[in-house]
């Protein structure tokens, strides 16, 4: 080997761990909103919320592979996100 080995250390399974519970929260927040509008049934309700819940292992996934720098700055947006819902709420 040429010593180019990338090596995820702890920092990169913490931060996808925590980008993994962000968008999960963030799922959850939806399927909420989507189940209390009028004229939405729970069946449609579940099916939207469970075609948005692939972004959690994609997302899990990319905060893994790019710099923790960047992983951070992903990390970042659903963290806002859940905050301006919750306060919205």
């Amino acid at each position: 080997m040429n010593g180019k080995v990338a090596v995820l250390d702890g920092w990169h399974w913490a931060a996808a761990g925590v980008e993994a519970l962000l968008l999960i929260v963030l799922v959850l927040l939806r399927y909420d909103t989507l189940r209390d509008r009028p004229g939405r049934t729970l069946r449609q309700a579940t099916r939207s919320a469970g075609k948005l819940a692939g972004v959690i292992p994609v997302g899990s996934v990319v905060v893994l592979l790019v710099p923790l720098w960047s992983g951070l700055i992903l990390i970042a947006i659903p963290a806002v996100a859940v905050g301006v819902m919750a306060l919205a709420s």
